[in-house]
Parts: C-alpha cells; sequence; structure tokens
C-alpha cells in the first residue's frame, strides 16, 4: 500500500553509512594482527539497524601519504614500541607528526572531534616500554581528540595475545557509544586532512613527492600507449586501404 511504501522509504532514508579507519604500526606482525580481525569485526559488531558500518585497515604512515590524512571521526590505532621507544615499520612519519604536535601549541586544535581508540603493544623488560604508544595517545589528546575505552597496554613479557583479546572484547562499548553521537561534519572532516598535511608538508618537503613521482609515471605510461595504440590504429588503416587496393588491381 502507499503508506506501507512510505514507511518503507523514510526507513531507508534514515540509514546512514559510517567508515571506522583502524591504522596500524607494527613490527613483528602482533599489531597489524589486531588491526585486521578488529576492522573484520567491526561491521558486524557496531552496525545497527540505523547505521551501516564500513572499515578499512592501513598502516599509519600510509594513512598519510596514500590515503592522504582522510581522517574519519572515530579511529582505532594498534601500535607498538621498537628500540628505544620509537615507531615500529610503518609509523616513523605518524611518531614524527605527533612529536611536532607535542612540540608546538599552535596545533592544539588540529584534531578537535576526534575520537579515538589506542591499542599499544611492547615488551617491560625495556627501559622504554610503551614509549611510543603513550606519545600517540598524548599527541592526539593534545591537538583536541578524545580517547575512548581503555588505553590498551599489551606487554609481550606477559600473555600479549590474551591481553590483545581481552582489549578487543571490551572496546566495542566505547566504540559503538561514539558513534552514537552526532557525527563531524564534512567540511571539519576536510579542515583536519587539510591541517594535517600541511604539518607534515612542513616537517618534510618530499612528503608525498614520491607518490607525486609515481603518478606522473602511470600518467605518462598511459599517454605512451594511448600513442602507440593511435599509431597501430592507423597503421592497421592504412594496410588494409592497401590490400583492398591490392585485390581491386588483381581482379
Amino acid at each position: 500500500t502507499p503508506l506501507l511504501l512510505h514507511i518503507r522509504f523514510n526507513m531507508a532514508s534514515s540509514t546512514r553509512e559510517e567508515q571506522v579507519l583502524v591504522l596500524f604500526a607494527s613490527q613483528t606482525g602482533n599489531s597489524e594482527q589486531a588491526a585486521m580481525e578488529i576492522a573484520e569485526a567491526l561491521p558486524e559488531k557496531l552496525s545497527t539497524s540505523s547505521l551501516t558500518v564500513t572499515s578499512r585497515h592501513m598502516q599509519l604512515d600510509d594513512f598519510l601519504e596514500l590515503h592522504e590524512a582522510q581522517w574519519t571521526r572515530l579511529v582505532v590505532i594498534c601500535c607498538s614500541s621498537y628500540g628505544v621507544g620509537a615507531a615500529p615499520l610503518g609509523g616513523y612519519r605518524f611518531r614524527e607528526y605527533c612529536n611536532a604536535l607535542l612540540e608546538n601549541k599552535k596545533y592544539k586544535n588540529q584534531l578537535q572531534g576526534l575520537q579515538f581508540a589506542l591499542l599499544g603493544l611492547g615488551d617491560s623488560k625495556y627501559t622504554t616500554f610503551f614509549e611510543n604508544p603513550k606519545t600517540t595517545n598524548k599527541a592526539l589528546e593534545a591537538v583536541g581528540a578524545k580517547r575512548v575505552g581503555e588505553l590498551g597496554k599489551a606487554d609481550a613479557s606477559g600473555d600479549q595475545l590474551a591481553i590483545i583479546s581481552k582489549w578487543i572484547d571490551g572496546i566495542w562499548p566505547s566504540l559503538r557509544q561514539a558513534l552514537q553521537e552526532q557525527p563531524l561534519s564534512e567540511t571539519r572532516l576536510v579542515e583536519m586532512k587539510q591541517d594535517t598535511l600541511a604539518l607534515c608538508k612542513e616537517l618534510d618537503s618530499e612528503f608525498m613527492a614520491e607518490e607525486v613521482a609515481e603518478q606522473a609515471s602511470i600518467l605518462s605510461t598511459f599517454m605512451t600507449l594511448s600513442v602507440l595504440g593511435a599509431l597501430l590504429g592507423v597503421a592497421c588503416y592504412f594496410y588494409s586501404s592497401f590490400l583492398i587496393a591490392k585485390e581491386e588491381v588483381i581482379a
């Protein structure tokens, strides 16, 4: 009936879709594995009748360079410390970004409105245990981001996998609550992206230069192939014309 169709239309129109990023930096693979597990479970754990949640996981540095810092209003971060409290593979540039956020107060509102959950990994046998996750957490909060849930602290000197599993099981209510709040406007998300990229370029003038060069190379290859294709087409046309003319002469 028209009334039933109207109700269904309203129900459909009230459903929105939202993506949650799961970012990681990992030296031994444990942070990456945790990120993959979280990203895989996110849609089923957080989707509701009025909200369809999607997820995407990637390295922290890829987020800055390849994904061009396209923040979502809620992100989950899994990272460890390596060496003397440094960032692990895939997190070097993001750590530089976090250090800059802490060193200069002019960035204090750069990520205002962002919410994040953080699972940190490390080994308490080292004096710099948890240094990188701690710095990441401190930096994001310093510029207006709000952490949701408990700061995960998975110690390799204990049962690290069990701690990771327990943290994941316990973080869902906090993530669900965060998604129930008013989403950030598209304008705000764009501002966060632009401010993040601007800071990264301040830190390194060559930031994203490799990506630009790669894109230019792909474009150049495409244009070369297009020209070759066009020349081949012309050659085929003249060759066909030659064969037709030859047949007519023979006839």
